[in-house]
């Protein structure tokens, strides 16, 4: 109905303003005009002027009378007109309508934000269909990769082979950024390959458990999430990146190439170490950390500062930390793959 439509009430309520102020002004501007013709007509004191005065006056006092009447002549027309034609503008209601256009306002208003709600649900359904075919995307690469978790090599200086993961599209910059981190972790391209599985590895882990990372990209993962020092400091920007490095986060990262098992989601400076248990045996000093005799794949549980415990997987070179796995990482990814 055209008398509940807020731009047309809005333009019926202009209009009957300014209707009111023109039938108030134009007729006190009349009479302003005839008091001073008046005045003028009296000064002069001719008779052929005060005849003109007394003619115009008329003519301006049935002028100010029919402006004064407007709004009430309009009223009359627009009520003949319905009457006279059955028309379906009921101007009555739209008048009583702009004296409570408020109400109309909150009711569009009201509309609106029920529409912006809407569309709103219906985006974020959308979003939540492709978060959960990405989610779905990442376990079925980890739950059919060619080498599985058990299939992995032993030994404690053992990369655990070639596990086929998922494919990141990074771009150039991006890649480098990654590998300068991997770098500056690890610092031989074996460790760096390692290191790298481990962002894919830790970036699923988050998409699979649903967690605030699943709506990131792997990229914006390890940049933001406070895990990598370097990324957290900004201490790898300076870094001088090595070819190898570079190639062999390529591999892992963009060919899906991961040198460790999908599960493995830790791994610790020796700095960082609070202890290591093999076989019942406690070991705390630095000394021991740094002897990898005294770690057995799947057997050593490593214990860091920061709380955290996992079960030792491997050292990817001589020189590289001890990575491992929380059971919790295990868990998942045994259950992904049964």
């Amino acid at each position: 109905m055209i008398c509940t439509n807020v731009v047309f009430l809005r333009i019926l309520l202009y209009f009957k303003i300014a209707l009111q102020v023109i039938s108030i002004a134009v007729p006190i501007g009349l009479i302003v005009k005839l008091i001073m013709d008046f005045y003028k007509g009296m000064v002069a004191g001719s008779g052929e002027s005060l005849s003109t005065i007394f003619k115009n006056s008329f003519n301006r006092i049935v002028a100010a009378i029919i402006v004064f009447l407007t709004p009430m002549l309009v009223n009359f027309i627009v009520s003949i007109i319905e009457n006279t034609f059955s028309a379906s503008l009921d101007y009555q209601s739209c008048l009583a309508n702009v004296s409570n256009i408020e109400y109309y306002e909150n009711l569009e208003r009201e509309r609106e934000k029920q529409a912006e709600d809407a569309k709103r649900n219906e985006l974020l359904q959308l979003a939540e269909k492709y978060k959960q075919e990405q989610a779905e995307l990442v376990k079925n690469n980890l739950a059919n990769a060619s080498n599985s978790s058990g299939s992995s090599s032993s030994g404690s200086g053992s990369t655990g082979g070639v596990s086929v993961g998922q494919k990141y599209n990074l771009t150039n910059s991006e890649l480098e950024d990654l590998a300068k981190i991997c770098q500056r972790e690890q610092g031989s391209a074996i460790g760096a390959a390692a290191e790298a599985s481990l962002m894919a590895n830790r970036y699923e882990l988050e998409i699979i458990k649903g967690s605030k990372w699943k709506n990131s990209s792997l990229y914006d993962y390890v940049m933001n999430c406070g895990w990598w020092a370097p990324a957290n400091k900004g201490t790898y920007k300076n870094t001088n990146l090595k070819s190898d490095v570079l190639s062999a986060v390529r591999e892992v990262l963009i060919d899906g190439q991961r040198t460790l098992p999908f599960y493995v989601d830790e791994h610790d400076w020796v700095g960082d170490l609070e202890k290591i248990v093999t076989n019942g045996k406690t070991y705390t000093s630095r000394s021991a950390f740094e002897n990898h005799s005294n770690y057995i794949q799947d057997v050593t549980v490593i214990y860091n500062e920061m709380g955290a415990v996992y079960t030792y997987y491997t050292h990817p070179t001589s020189s590289s930390d001890p990575f491992g796995y929380t059971s919790s990482a295990k868990n998942r990814i045994d259950g992904l793959s049964n």
